[in-house]
């Protein structure tokens, strides 16, 4: 079965019961998706779907972090969800889940934070692309009619990376029809694309949007030189995860190739008139030495900012992290390479 055939099974989802909608702190107004990649600045990815704290679970994560990130100075938060495991037998997302989502919203916005609601289960699409398609529409007609009322700082992002069964062909089918969903109870919210292999920068020439929707953010992750960014990383190809070692100084030719690689996504940007998001960057520290993490995430941030595109950081703690989570202190290079002083 392909995505575009489950338009009348979404439609007649719809006609079943859906949680209540999240109480919002300020009601609702349209804003043009430049002045809203404008708003969100510098963010960071924060409790990703596999923290346990979703499941109720020992973690390190707090509702209070938020507080930190925002007085820190970041303007946005993308919150990666694993959603699919949480659909009921009746393809609803079970009440329990939804609770844990706005005890995250309700959070982030009390803080002044922008909040992305990011579906994040792109491994999963990749293998089987045909069970993604029904769990994705189920999904965001469950998200978008919980979060109709929602105030504009909360944004949807469709689905993290997609690859893999999801080709370029599947996708450009699929977001059609994904925010054909989500319009039918947020016409003017802003949503995010991006384009597939790993929402790489070289595939936005074949993203097809539509054109008379233009509340749409696109979205382009960037872990380039990715031996440098990879080295050791387990779950990368074998080659880098043997490698060790490898130096990103910051040297002139190495800035210049970040730059040439912005100058063609903002080329892509004007000339397709939609702005552009930085969802993901981010250099692991299992042998990245930390001054050279740290280059390179000014270098990339900087650049970033310096071509109007709005970012989030990968990721809040962990392997690449800005915050040390059992020490409750920022990576302080980190944190000055994303928010300089």
């Amino acid at each position: 079965m392909r995505f575009f055939s489950l338009l009348s099974f979404a439609a007649a989802v719809a006609l079943s019961p859906a949680v209540a909608s999240a109480q919002s702190s300020a009601p609702f107004e349209a804003i043009s998706p430049e002045s809203q990649v404008a708003k969100m600045g510098a963010g960071v990815n924060v409790i990703g779907g596999y923290d346990a704290w979703w499941d109720g679970g020992q973690t390190q994560f707090s509702l209070s972090d938020f507080g930190k990130i925002r007085t820190a100075g970041f303007s946005t938060v993308r919150i990666p969800l694993f959603a699919f495991k949480h659909l009921d037998k009746d393809d609803h997302l079970d009440a329990d889940y939804f609770k844990r989502i706005d005890q995250v919203v309700d959070a982030a916005l009390s803080n002044g934070l922008i909040v992305i609601l990011d579906e994040h289960d792109f491994e999963t699409c990749a293998k089987d692309a045909d069970a993604c398609a029904i769990n994705l529409s189920n999904v965001w007609y469950e998200l978008s009619e919980h979060f109709k009322s929602a105030p504009n700082s909360v944004i949807f992002e469709l689905l993290n990376e997609p690859n893999g069964q999801v080709n370029d062909q599947i996708w450009n089918s699929w977001l059609v029809d994904l925010l054909a969903i989500v319009r039918e109870t947020n016409p003017e919210r802003n949503v995010i694309i991006g384009p597939t292999h790993w929402n790489s920068r070289n595939d936005l020439p074949l993203l097809k949007l539509p054109e008379n929707d233009r509340h749409i953010i696109v979205t382009f992750h960037y872990y380039d030189p990715f031996h440098f960014t990879h080295q050791g990383a387990s779950w990368a190809d074998p080659e880098t995860q043997k490698l060790s070692g490898i130096r990103w100084q910051g040297k002139p030719e190495e800035v210049a190739a970040i730059n040439a690689d912005f100058d063609k996504v903002a080329e892509w940007s004007k000339a397709s008139n939609r702005p552009i998001f930085l969802g993901e960057f981010g250099a692991y520290d299992k042998f990245g030495k930390l001054d050279d993490r740290a280059l390179w995430t000014r270098a990339v941030s900087d650049s970033a900012h310096t071509h109007g595109f709005a970012t989030a950081y990968w990721y809040w703690d962990g392997g690449f992290g800005v915050y040390d989570a059992e020490k409750k202190v920022w990576v302080k290079p980190i944190l000055d390479a994303l928010i300089p002083k």
